[in-house]
């Protein structure tokens, strides 16, 4: 049990009670600009043994220099308390949005609760029991963010290889040796992150473009939508194995566009066109055996358009040249149109009659 690592992720903090803090997909909290006051209590950590032991507390954050940071930690092994006469659960006086904070803060001072300045590496040598409970506030107005928090109830990695004569907790030598030990362990916590950020879906999106360059496919045309580009990365080898073929841009098309197109090569089309519409139809399709035209359904933007083509650009078969033609949406007829007996309508749909309606031998329904 000595070397229990809690990492307080989003359900933790969750399940406690933050106030100003807007919390992210992450677990991080990202404060207000505007709230004065910026305060986060975490339901106790439980060890599971009476007068247990603990080590260090650290997590990641920036606030402004005119802001002040205040850490509370106390460790007990009681999870009740009386108040006014009846047994209350700590966590849940801690966690009531309802509390005001000054009583929490009050709670703190009469459990001896140990109170930390503006740190954020912090040891807990001192702390005795089955139950640890953290308070975290900040004080002033500004941007900022807290993430990351981590608690570890060894506290060092280097104490275990002395003499015992040498191993008295919250000594000095003690002390002294968790300064090498939480480096130690910030290297091993890297260290245990480095397969997160080699793969495609949980590595950050700033990586995307140098793994991207690293398989073969150049992502510098400023995409925004990020499963855009991890798709991108993802299939990189395979779209590279495709490469100059209509089906390597069909896919592009597909990843960028959420949707399949329609490919027309001329030099296919021109077998299938009678020579008084080849001129006609060579506005369309372009008049050379390198042209190739792409009909997608919606219309897209000239943003995304020319990030399509960027990408397509590196996929496309030598001399060809693309062309990206949008479709118009569907036409609508009102009730007072009609159709001649050799008009014909190219989309149908499902359609009803109602009792008022009369065919005759003309109309034949398909």
């Amino acid at each position: 049990m000595a070397g229990i690592c809690y990492s307080i992720k989003k359900n933790r903090i969750g399940s406690g009670l933050t106030v100003g803090f807007t919390m992210e997909e992450d677990g991080t909290l990202t404060m207000n600009e505007h709230e004065p006051r910026h305060l986060l209590y975490l339901r106790a950590l439980d060890c599971a043994t009476q007068d247990g032991s603990w080590g260090r507390l650290s997590f990641e954050a920036e606030y402004p220099e005119n802001m002040t940071c205040y850490v509370y930690v106390r460790a007990l092994n009681e999870s009740m308390f009386y108040r006014s006469g009846e047994l209350t659960g700590i966590d849940d006086f801690l966690c009531d949005p309802k509390e005001p904070p000054t009583i929490k803060r009050e709670f703190f001072e009469r459990v001896h609760a140990k109170r930390h300045v503006n740190h954020k590496d912090i040891l807990m040598y001192e702390q005795k029991g089955r139950y640890l409970y953290i308070a975290i506030e900040f004080v002033g107005e500004g941007n900022g963010y807290v993430r990351n928090i981590r608690v570890d109830r060894r506290g060092d990695n280097f104490m275990q290889t002395f003499p015992e004569i040498y191993r008295e907790r919250n000594s000095f030598f003690h002390r002294y040796l968790s300064i090498f030990s939480s480096i130690y362990m910030d290297f091993q916590q890297d260290i245990e992150q480095l397969p997160g950020l080699l793969d495609i879906d949980t590595c950050p999106v700033q990586l995307l473009g140098t793994y991207g360059k690293w398989l073969g496919i150049d992502l510098d045309c400023d995409i925004q939508d990020e499963k855009v580009l991890r798709d991108l990365v993802r299939e990189a080898y395979s779209l590279n194995r495709m490469k100059g073929t209509k089906k390597a841009i069909a896919r592009i098309a597909n990843i960028m566009l959420g949707e399949d197109v329609l490919i027309l090569e001329h030099n296919i089309m021109e077998d299938y066109l009678a020579g008084k519409d080849r001129a006609d139809i060579a506005k369309l399709y372009g008049s050379s055996i390198y042209d190739v035209v792409m009909l997608v359904e919606h219309p897209v933007s000239e943003l995304v358009k020319s990030q399509l083509m960027y990408l397509i650009d590196q996929f496309k078969p030598i001399r060809s040249r693309i062309h990206i033609v949008h479709l118009k949406s569907d036409g609508m007829l009102d009730s007072h149109s009609y159709l001649d007996m050799n008009a014909r309508v190219f989309k149908v749909d499902d359609g009803g009659l109602d009792k008022s309606q009369i065919m005759d031998g003309v109309v034949t329904l398909i």
